[in-house]
């Protein structure tokens, strides 16, 4: 030990430059025995025997303190900074939280390194405790992994990772699962019940702006593909080995967007629905043709049913335009033959409309004469009542006119359904117009005969007037 007349002291030194300076062997801490370890030890008198030891490796540079039993350095203690409070900063010499690591220049980083814990696929690892009023379990921070295919970044509390966070080396992220399957993988087993979505967040995914100053603070959720040659942007629906359904669009058709009942929005099967860019949209094709085009192999391609006590059109067809009315250009509804019409309802001007079906001559052949009068006359004709609602028509018998004109009744006499409910026969009354006619012509030709008869039987009346009064004159 020297001793100067400046205030500096040395141990194991002759030339101290600090108040006090200590110089002794260096050393790594041992991990076991007792024999001299270290350039510093803090120890107490008596019956304790932890001891705080400093020293200087003789290996590397670094500089040590350890907290350990000085009887056996194999038993370890307890080291804590600032037990009764106040900041520690390590690179920082005025720290503003607990533990303050590096500066805020940034010339010293802030940086923590935590190596693998005594748990063989634990990594590093933080335990983040629980709050003295409200939180009820920790949570915790660390890597994990028995395997390198399920290696992962967890953050969860308790001891379940079904309700944290996991990113998988490869960089999957999983919601409620520890091993995600996809880019973005959430698992939950919420039950919404009777709840409204907009009201609570008991969804997988809730998105909620609440930006109520912006017309354009939006809630988005965009799925996007790069160009024309990648991918599908889609959603899938899926019900676990039952049912599937997807929506997207379809980057290999025209940018068309498609609703499909399968769950990869894939073409074997026809989409159900079908917006084309051009705004044409399609149910039960890929490839619209009109604003609206409807195409099914069912008996009854579009059903409309109204609940309504006081229906003010069931189908409104509006011809919102001013122009050319008297030329027969507005037909309101089309019926066609693979392409080729044979029916219309069209407007003739802009206050009628008249209903038309095919009668153009280049499509009739073999034409013949008939007695219209014979077949009106084996018509049989009633005053009768509607069983719905008691009110009263003049009107046929279906199956009667079917006997009769069979072209004028649709259905069978008598029919039902699978279910016992009637399939009502249906009689088109416009066909009846050219029997009428007919009938009419030659009701037309019979009063002719008649009237020329008669004027024939009064010419000779009067002649035989005109003889009778010669012979009484000549009495």
């Amino acid at each position: 030990m020297s001793f100067y007349a400046y205030p500096q002291t040395g141990i194991g030194t002759t030339t101290p430059i600090n108040k006090l300076d200590i110089f002794a062997t260096k050393a790594d801490p041992a991990a076991s025995s007792s024999s001299a370890n270290g350039n510093l030890r803090l120890g107490a008198s008596g019956a304790n025997t932890h001891v705080l030891d400093f020293g200087l490796s003789s290996t590397s540079t670094f500089s040590w303190l350890q907290a350990r039993d000085r009887g056996n350095y194999a038993t370890l203690y307890d080291l804590a900074f600032n037990p009764n409070g106040g900041k520690v900063g390590i690179g920082n010499s005025a720290p503003t939280a607990t533990l303050t690591i590096g500066n805020s220049g940034g010339t010293i980083g802030g940086e923590i390194h935590l190596n693998p814990t005594t748990n063989q696929y634990e990594g590093g690892q933080l335990v983040l405790k629980k709050s003295l009023t409200g939180s009820t379990v920790d949570w915790t921070i660390d890597q994990y992994g028995s395997t390198s295919s399920n290696a992962r970044f967890r953050i969860f509390n308790g001891a379940s990772e079904s309700n944290g966070l996991a990113i998988l080396e490869n960089g999957k992220i999983g919601l409620g699962l520890p091993d995600p399957q996809t880019l973005l993988h959430l698992q939950n087993s919420n039950s919404i019940g009777t709840g409204d979505p907009g009201n609570n967040i008991v969804p997988s995914i809730y998105i909620y702006n609440s930006n109520l100053a912006s017309t354009t603070a939006h809630s988005i959720l965009a799925l996007r593909t790069n160009g024309n040659g990648s991918g599908n942007p889609y959603l899938s629906f899926d019900i676990n080995g039952v049912r599937g359904y997807s929506m997207g669009i379809d980057n290999s058709d025209g940018d068309k967007f498609k609703f499909h009942t399968n769950w990869n929005l894939n073409n074997a099967n026809t989409p159900a629905l079908t917006l084309a860019s051009d705004g044409k949209f399609g149910i039960g094709t890929a490839s619209p043709s009109r604003s609206l085009h409807v195409q099914s192999s069912e008996n009854t391609s579009v059903y409309i049913e109204s609940t309504t006590s006081d229906n003010n059109g069931m189908m409104i067809l509006n011809g919102n335009t001013n122009q050319f009315w008297g030329n027969g250009y507005h037909e309101f509804m089309m019926f066609q033959n693979q392409g080729t019409t044979i029916g219309q309802i069209v407007a003739p001007n802009g206050s009628s409309v008249s209903y038309s079906t095919t009668s153009d001559y280049r499509l009739k052949q073999d034409l013949k004469s008939f007695k219209g009068l014979d077949l009106i006359n084996r018509l049989k004709t009633y005053d009768f009542a509607w069983k719905i609602d008691d009110s009263r028509m003049y009107g046929f018998m279906a199956h009667e006119i079917q006997e009769v004109l069979p072209y004028l009744v649709s259905g069978q006499k008598d029919a039902v359904d699978q279910n016992g409910i009637i399939i009502p026969q249906t009689v088109d009354y416009s066909k009846l117009t050219p029997i009428l006619v007919k009938a009419i012509q030659e009701q037309d030709q019979t009063i002719k005969n008649l009237t020329k008869d008669k004027e024939q039987l009064e010419r000779l009346l009067k002649k035989m007037h005109g003889r009778l009064l010669k012979l009484e004159k000549k009495k």
